[in-house]
């Protein structure tokens, strides 16, 4: 096979495959063959598995130029990274995604879709084509943690700003920082219905999400009459309506709702009259309490190392917390270094992550911004996952008993994106073609698909694994551009690629 024939295999179009073949190949696997733990991966595959959205052609070539290690270091710096490519690849929803809530409202309100479109297509291309990976990964991180479903009234409009605003510049800072950007995110206050909150009928919805989901945890020491307290101190914290000056929908602290006689909270008490420093210092103390720490490290090593994370991890990472302030540098900086994280066992992909890694691994080339999100869109909500779209404030679950069904739409992505069937734009390759000779890989069945096996698991294939994938391959006929489309189908819809 020639370099011209390699790259029409790519070409052979949805339409002249079908995707029954690859499932009646998955489905004919024994029990445990290509099962994640197959083999242990080397550590710079671990590195790009945990941090990343996956592996890509020129990222596959980095780490064989540098160590895991030099890898994570620059990751913890994001804002060292030239990230201007990715720009361009926003411009589509640039005019949307730049605007306040308050305008958008305004001029969108009848157009939904438009704002749910950019906002998907925002978080699409920033996995897809960010060179800063882990910052990306942590934006999804406290976006989860902070959930604001955009299914209620204009929460879809400000979740543009609190993306903009609250989430995306605190990701990395400390978590007091990013806790207090969320106290005041004008999709927040409405969300939890704190806007509407005051002194004579307080709202405890937001305090209550505040305790058990964002800060302390739901064991984390506090009671009803502290949920009753928090409730009272952050009376007032609003937002403006389109009669009171300033941009509509933007933070506003109404003192005429606040209640500002004395409350005890956890323990502390906060004087009269504190007005809307009542608020603040609860988010003080919320963020220096040890509970805290171990609900957000607890969460962190769940998202980075396992669905069960191990006790001695955990009670580190707290105590790194403490330590260091909420620090989320010194937090990633210890976890990354443990030992547990070098020795995760395989953790399920979430369905967003398992597209944008399938995509990632054929370099897709996005081109057609309308057609890619809606064809995204109706994939990821047969999937169960639309960003920002789950129903309930503790945001999409971080464990695999949630996300093991729909296997089926998994394989269909793996096939249809292989064979240039994905809506909005198609795999290149020519960048897939130039990792295999820069690897020295001759033009051959057997040797492309090794190669590919490696590329994308992180390890070598297992002689099983090698035979069932070359018989699939073979088993598809001529010519031997097919049989290797066809292979790569296989391993990115096989159990193995959908561990990270």
């Amino acid at each position: 096979m020639d370099r011209r024939q390699f790259l029409a295999g790519f070409g052979v179009g949805a339409a002249a495959l079908s995707t029954s073949a690859v499932t009646r190949a998955l489905a004919a696997l024994p029990i445990g063959v290509l099962a994640p733990a197959a083999e242990p991966i080397d550590a710079a595959a671990h590195a790009v598995n945990r941090l990343t959205y996956g592996v890509t052609p020129d990222l596959y070539m980095q780490m064989r130029r540098t160590s895991a290690e030099a890898f994570i270091a620059q990751q913890l710096g994001p804002f060292a990274i030239d990230d201007s490519a990715v720009e361009a690849r926003l411009n589509p929803w640039k005019d949307i995604l730049s605007q306040t809530g308050g305008a958008l409202f305004a001029e969108y309100e009848d157009m939904r879709g438009q704002v749910g479109a950019a906002l998907i297509g925002g978080v699409a291309a920033r996995a897809l084509y960010s060179q800063r990976q882990l910052y990306e990964r942590m934006v999804y991180f406290f976006s989860n943690h902070f959930h604001i479903s955009i299914e209620k009234g204009p929460t879809l409009f400000l979740k543009v700003d609190d993306d903009r605003e609250t989430i995306r510049p605190n990701a990395m800072t400390t978590f007091r920082q990013i806790l207090g950007a969320s106290a005041k995110s004008p999709a927040m206050l409405v969300y939890l219905d704190n806007a509407q909150s005051r002194r004579r009928a307080p709202n405890e919805n937001y305090a209550r999400e505040l305790l058990e989901l964002h800060t302390l945890g739901v064991n984390g020491g506090y009671g009803e009459e502290d949920v009753k307290e928090v409730a009272r101190a952050f009376t007032g914290w609003s937002v403006r309506g389109p009669r009171e000056g300033g941009d509509t929908f933007s933070y506003f602290f109404r003192r005429t709702f606040h209640d500002d006689g004395a409350k005890t909270i956890l323990g502390m008490t906060l004087p009269a009259g504190g007005g809307e420093s009542d608020g603040d210092r609860v988010l003080d103390l919320l963020a220096a309490h040890p509970s805290t720490a171990r609900f957000v490290g607890e969460k962190l090593a769940r998202r980075f190392v396992s669905d069960d994370p191990p006790e001695a991890l955990v009670s580190r990472l707290a105590d790194a917390f403490l330590a260091s302030g909420g620090d989320v540098t010194t937090l990633l900086r210890t976890l990354f270094a443990a030992p547990e994280f070098w020795g995760a066992p395989p953790k399920l992909k979430q369905p967003l992550e398992a597209v944008i890694s399938i995509l990632r691994a054929l370099a897709f080339d996005l081109d057609k911004p309308r057609q890619f999100v809606r064809g995204l869109h109706a994939l990821l909500e047969a999937m169960g996952q639309v960003p920002f779209a789950w129903p309930a404030p503790n945001g999409y679950p971080d464990v695999a008993g949630h996300w093991r069904d729909g296997l089926i739409n998994r394989w269909n992505t793996a096939l249809l994106a292989s064979v240039g069937g994905m809506p909005g734009g198609q795999a290149t390759p020519t960048r897939l073609l130039l990792l295999l000779e820069e690897n020295a890989v001759p033009l051959e069945t057997d040797a492309v698909l090794d190669f590919l096996g490696r590329y994308l698991l992180g390890r070598p294939l297992t002689s099983d694994e090698h035979a069932i994938v070359i018989d699939f391959a073979r088993n598809a006929g001529t010519p031997t551009e097919t049989q290797i489309v066809l292979g790569l189908a296989l391993l990115l819809a096989s159990p193995a690629f959908q561990y990270r």
